[in-house]
């Protein structure tokens, strides 16, 4: 696949990440992502023949992004807490954002799990990625079958959060949030010692 080609893909899948976690999937448009691109309707369509087509790519370079964030973070942390530190820095540093326009994650798969669920099973994978990293790093500090809950719980308690923060638009409720969920773990490192 010439470069040119390859780009204008890469272009497209960009602008429609953006515009799908701002806009929401299905309030996007062709004409939506071509304004933003400069790319034209008709060589959209070219490369993805459906916006079903441009949300797989969307997913997959999704997927992709989080799975070489997870892998630098943990190599990057010296310790399991450190990791989940991180995860939860990733939250209070996005607050506004989040705040603005809820979770990436979250709002995908909740606005795909009312019409489209093929589609929500393959943006489900995003939070597996997410699940299984943090499952891995509880299971180094706490019970392993403790691990799967407290993985659980943790993205729980960040989905509720922004959910919150997004409804009131208002990141201190993530701010908030993000203390008490360190102050949980903080209980379970204690526990287990």
């Amino acid at each position: 696949m010439p470069s040119t080609t390859r780009n204008t893909r890469e272009i497209i899948v960009d602008a429609a990440t953006d515009l799908f976690y701002r806009k929401g999937f299905n309030a996007t448009s062709y004409a939506d992502i071509a304004e933003l691109t400069g790319v034209g309707k008709g060589n959209i369509h070219y490369h993805f023949h459906s916006k079903d087509n441009i949300l797989k790519a969307v997913i997959d370079a999704r997927i992709k992004n989080i799975s070489c964030m997870l892998e630098m973070w943990s190599s990057d942390c010296d310790t399991p807490n450190d990791c989940l530190d991180r995860f939860i820095d990733m939250v209070e540093q996005n607050a506004e954002e989040l705040s603005r326009y809820g979770c990436p994650i979250g709002t995908l798969n909740d606005e795909l799990g009312k019409n489209n669920l093929a589609l929500q099973e393959a943006a489900r994978q995003m939070f597996d990625l997410f699940i299984n990293w943090l499952e891995a790093r509880f299971a180094d500090i706490t019970s392993s079958s403790l691990a799967r809950d407290h993985a659980e719980h943790l993205m729980a308690m960040v989905q509720g959060a922004g959910m919150m923060a997004h409804a009131y638009k208002d990141p201190k409720i993530l701010q908030r949030q993000a203390a008490n969920m360190r102050s949980w773990m903080a209980e379970i490192c204690i526990a287990k010692a």
